[in-house]
């Protein structure tokens, strides 16, 4: 059993939230796997070569489940052809100081070659600029723990496990004792959002998640929370038959927030005019030219006219406008046009440059 709820915060609190930074950040490791393999025979490489790449389209599309259509079929009987680069490597097992080795495959996929697979397969696309997420997360046990950034126990590494093959910008605290000082698991679980938000301001993050993991009498896990940004709440609360079930639940929660907010959906590419202003030297000019072309969900973009102090620029996207405007926005370099009365319809905007 899975819900969403979607609430409004408390006006302290929205300030609260809107005073953290909304810059997002560039994941380096979207297309950098590590799968078990059993041997490094041809059969064995390629099942597991598979799964790799299957995990980079989740990553990049944002899809738990990627659809089985011709083209993505045969991608993933050949997916050498997307490689980068590969090696095997023996790491320790994935047990508390486990001493056995097991053999792992790590995969490096060419960007623009998966890209252009997600295009020409009309999937979705998610930037590689996504927003971070700070996670307090309690088990309630014997004695409550909250996870934390150096903590190697099971759950914690499957937390880091599953936010990475979903492709969340996921920051544990370090419960370090400026933590320790502000929240514990009790503030967690008694979901009191000012004293949460208040230690959160230190980490800089975009999103800030909440969850309890807990076991019922009967034995069932449970797993609820919320996840708050820009003054919202969307809560969720699901059950499961493991601990790290509901731990990957929460995860997938969170992963299905953001693909509705920033993954671009549309099926054709159609040039979108924008105006562009706040452009002063050519080294901006270059700058901003240089930033809409690494985005992933803009195929090419067209200078159309330059005059004094804007440029008015054609995007080809699979976007909407609106989306776009989101997307641009919640990267923190292009800001809107503060003149214009629509926030996310109008195409006018304000470079604000790399920082």
């Amino acid at each position: 059993m899975e819900r969403l709820i979607v609430k409004r915060l408390p006006s302290l609190l929205v300030l609260m939230c809107s005073c953290f930074e909304t810059r997002a950040d560039v994941i380096d490791w979207l297309y950098d796997v590590e799968v078990p393999v059993a041997t490094q025979s041809s059969s064995d490489t390629r099942a597991a070569a598979a799964r790799a790449f299957a995990t980079v389209l989740t990553r990049v599309t944002g899809l738990k489940v990627i659809p089985r259509n011709p083209m993505v079929t045969a991608a993933l009987r050949n997916p050498g052809r997307f490689y980068a680069r590969y090696r095997f490597v023996r790491k320790a097992g994935g047990a508390k100081d486990a001493v056995d080795q097991q053999t792992v495959l790590e995969v490096g996929f060419d960007p623009r070659t998966v890209q252009d697979l997600v295009r020409s397969a009309a999937l979705p696309i998610w930037s590689a600029n996504r927003p971070k997420v700070l996670a307090w997360i309690v088990l309630e046990e014997d004695v409550p723990s909250l996870a934390a950034s150096g903590d190697t126990t099971s759950w914690v590494r499957t937390i880091k496990a599953r936010s990475r093959d979903r492709g969340l910008l996921v920051q544990l605290p370090l419960m370090d004792l400026a933590d320790r000082e502000r929240i514990s698991g009790s503030t967690v679980s008694g979901g009191f959002s000012e004293q949460i938000l208040g230690a959160s301001e230190r980490y800089g993050a975009q999103y800030v998640l909440t969850a309890r993991i807990w076991m019922d009498r009967g034995g069932l896990w449970h797993g609820a929370g919320g996840l708050m940004f820009e003054g919202r709440q969307t809560n969720f609360a699901h059950e499961g038959e493991t601990r790290d079930e509901v731990c990957e639940k929460a995860l997938d929660a969170v992963a299905d927030e953001l693909v509705q907010r920033f993954v671009v959906f549309g099926l054709h590419t159609e040039g979108i005019s924008i105006w562009v202003s706040g452009i002063t030297t050519v080294s901006e000019y270059g700058s901003l030219l240089r930033y809409l072309q690494s985005l992933e969900f803009i195929d090419r973009v067209d200078v159309a006219e330059v005059s004094i102090n804007q440029i008015r620029i054609v995007v080809h996207t699979r976007s909407t406008l609106r989306r776009l405007s989101e997307l641009l926005y919640s990267d923190g370099v292009i800001t809107r046009d503060a003149s214009k009365n629509s926030e996310f319809d109008s195409n006018q905007y304000v470079w604000r440059g790399e920082q």
